[in-house]
């Protein structure tokens, strides 16, 4: 399919959709034609009597982004829970083929389509059949992992990069994010770079509140050019096999 990479977290609210945000933006501030892509929602939003993807929302509020949201994110529900869960509870049948379907127009119209995960690897998208990986495989894109700085995330990133190569997928490093530059921050990036031998794409400052509506996401903004070089993140879309 097309070019581009596939966000990963070492587990939920580590910050993927900021990630993903700013990782689009450099991209739309280089000149690259590039736009995200969430699979499934859980814990949607409801906006003006719809449901919708915040997640999805503010990737385009960010970016400047004008694209239909079906295409971005074509399940949307309404549960903060897992996907198979939410869609259990909320009697939607996710079909893979409608996913795989959005996603290929999608990249017929950018050429780079930064996909975000739910949760982490291992997360069920259907029931006992379809998890993130298997998304991940079928959309042929190398991995990013997102792990936030503090306590717990080597155990998490060390255990997320192992699997993820235990079932061939192409990781090409890791960015760490809401970094407040505490002494065991600084060591846990130090001792989770020699474990694994990943790259660490970029260490990511914790950005305290800002606005999902209204906001012009200045320091958001500001905090992903100074950190993202766009020939790394590049490079890191490049598959090796």
């Amino acid at each position: 399919m097309n070019r581009g990479v596939f966000i990963v977290g070492t587990d939920t609210e580590v910050g993927k959709t900021i990630i993903t945000a700013g990782i689009v933006y450099v991209l739309k501030k280089n000149g690259i034609n590039a736009c995200s892509f969430k699979a499934v929602q859980s814990g949607g939003i409801v906006k003006n009597g719809k449901l919708v993807s915040g997640d999805t929302q503010l990737v385009k509020r960010v970016c400047n982004i004008e694209e239909n949201e079906n295409l971005m994110n074509p399940y949307c529900l309404k549960a903060p829970v897992s996907p198979h869960l939410a869609a259990r509870l909320e009697k939607v049948t996710i079909n893979r083929e409608k996913i795989l379907s959005a996603y290929k127009k999608l990249s017929q119209k950018y050429d780079y389509i930064i996909a975000e995960g739910a949760g982490g690897l291992i997360v069920p998208i259907i029931e006992d059949k379809y998890f993130m990986y298997d998304l991940i495989k079928d959309l042929d894109l190398p991995i990013i992992i997102v792990a936030h700085a503090g306590v717990g995330m080597i155990n998490h990133t060390a255990l997320t990069v192992k699997v993820a190569e235990s079932i061939g997928l192409d990781v090409k490093g890791i960015i760490i994010n809401k970094f407040t530059n505490k002494l065991h921050e600084k060591d846990n990036i130090e001792v989770i770079k020699n474990i694994t031998g990943k790259k660490i794409i970029a260490v990511i400052d914790e950005i305290e509140k800002f606005e999902y509506d209204g906001g012009d996401f200045r320091r958001l903004k500001s905090e992903f050019k100074k950190k993202i070089k766009i020939d790394i993140l590049l490079n890191s879309m490049k598959r090796e096999f």
